[in-house]
């Protein structure tokens, strides 16, 4: 496989992204946290006292609701899109072109929310003022990066099991086991992605009430465990994904 035919469905997808309303609704999710946190800040006469409080609502708002949120929008879809516009045929038909045009999409939907959740990231900490500092920018902006990779290989996955009803599939998947199951103080929950993530923001902001909640849901694992089960999983779903595509025959909108 090419890499550079990779980096030309990027660029073909980034254009095609650049549309009006797929405009309004990156805008839209960089918008929604900043809104959150400006009326948070108004309100609170605490910030500076509370920048753990702050930090983990950050954390939630963004890595955990708007990175989703973006790919559930931008992966989900990546298989669907080319099945109903009536293009799969042609890429089909073309050696290792449904794979170049997965991952091609995946690395798109990573660009696209993880550039929405970064901008919403500085935005926020400016206006948190003392409560927020380059330190929770920096954490915050990695945890975007993980989770992005790993979510948007889960939505890519979900869309090739399931490219009839992919986003109401990932919208159950997403509210029963990354919102649901995460926060059950068992052993499963170490199965989440979510899990992974709050680990590391325990470990690397050393904030006392992040910690004790992620040892009361789980577990007491170091930092670089979290990140290498985070980078094997996003792995381990992209490649399942890509070897899913290659056995299955989709059908057409003809055949459909």
């Amino acid at each position: 496989m090419n890499p550079l035919l990779v980096l030309d469905v990027v660029r073909f997808e980034l254009r095609r992204s650049l549309s009006p309303g797929r405009l309004a609704i990156w805008s839209i999710l960089v918008l929604f946290p900043i809104a959150l946190v400006a009326a948070l800040r108004l309100l609170s006469n605490q910030a500076a006292e509370n920048a753990e409080a702050w930090g983990m609502t950050l954390y939630f708002l963004i890595p955990e609701v708007v990175c989703l949120l973006g790919l559930l929008l931008w992966a989900t879809p990546a298989v669907s899109t080319e099945v109903e516009g009536q293009t799969w045929i042609y890429l089909a038909m073309r050696r290792s072109g449904r794979n170049l045009v997965l991952i091609g999409k995946y690395l798109t939907a990573v660009l696209w929310s993880c550039s929405a959740a970064c901008v919403a990231t500085t935005v926020c900490t400016i206006i948190m003022g003392s409560a927020g500092g380059l330190q929770l920018w920096f954490v915050i902006c990695l945890l975007s990066l993980l989770s992005c990779l790993a979510h948007a290989a889960l939505y890519i996955l979900i869309g090739t099991i399931f490219f009839r009803r992919t986003m109401v599939t990932a919208v159950v998947y997403t509210l029963l086991i990354e919102y649901g199951l995460a926060f059950v103080p068992a052993m499963a929950n170490r199965l989440t992605i979510n899990y992974r993530l709050r680990g590391l923001l325990a470990d690397w902001m050393d904030w006392t009430a992040a910690r004790t909640i992620t040892e009361t849901l789980g577990g007491q694992e170091t930092a670089w465990i979290h990140v290498v089960v985070l980078l094997a999983t996003s792995v381990t779903l992209l490649t399942t994904a890509i070897l899913r595509l290659t056995w299955t025959e989709l059908p057409t909108q003809q055949e459909g």
